[in-house]
């Protein structure tokens, strides 16, 4: 998300659903995550002054583990911009357990495939795309369909995006009953807070 200003719009987007909520909708609840090696919870705060992790390894072929029971590991010693799509639905999908409501989703904002996943405590960092860390997020993804969980993509534009990143998307979404939305750019927060109310008054109704 570090091109084409991807990230501002992100942000902006996250700060608008945020306020819509609180002002008009105060029964409902929306948590923010940060995904990158890592996932993250964030406060709505903290969203202005997140910026895009650092690229720190540039080889064509990266193929990387450690250990994260190793207590002399921290996250300060991991590559950081590396996508862990399964580690922030796994958070996601925690902190949803936490909510008495029926009407769980998530919404993930990605701009191409996962290069990163964990297996026990163990983190691989795997690029190009593995089907291994494929596989460990779909796994997540069919987590969150036996949790109740309702799962959104918004595949943001790439100059890397591939018909690959677009198929799975469309599988994830495809295992929780969800949707695939295309769109970027300075439409972002518009979009989404339009199709939150469209969709909140369709589920209602």
């Amino acid at each position: 998300m570090r091109y084409g200003g991807q990230y501002v719009a992100v942000k902006k987007m996250a700060l608008a659903l945020d306020g819509l909520i609180r002002r008009e909708y105060p029964g409902d609840h929306v948590e923010f995550v940060e995904m990158y090696t890592l996932a993250k919870r964030r406060s709505a705060a903290e969203l202005a002054e997140l910026m895009p992790k650092p690229v720190s390894i540039h080889d064509p072929v990266v193929r990387l583990r450690a250990d994260l029971d190793d207590p002399t590991i921290t996250e300060m010693d991991l590559p950081l911009h590396f996508t862990n799509i399964q580690r922030a639905l796994q958070l996601a999908r925690q902190l949803l357990a936490a909510r008495d409501t029926p009407n769980k989703q998530i919404m993930l904002l990605t701009d191409g495939l996962p290069t990163a996943h964990f297996e026990g405590a163990r983190l691989f960092m795997l690029y190009p795309p593995d089907p291994r860390t494929e596989d460990a997020t779909m796994r997540e993804a069919q987590a969150c369909r036996r949790d109740g969980i309702t799962l959104n993509i918004v595949l943001l534009p790439s100059w890397s995006q591939s018909e690959e990143d677009v198929r799975f998307a469309h599988r994830m979404a495809e295992t929780t009953g969800g949707r695939v939305l295309f769109t970027g750019g300075a439409d972002l927060d518009r979009f989404v807070v339009w199709d939150y109310v469209a969709r909140r008054r369709s589920i209602i109704g």
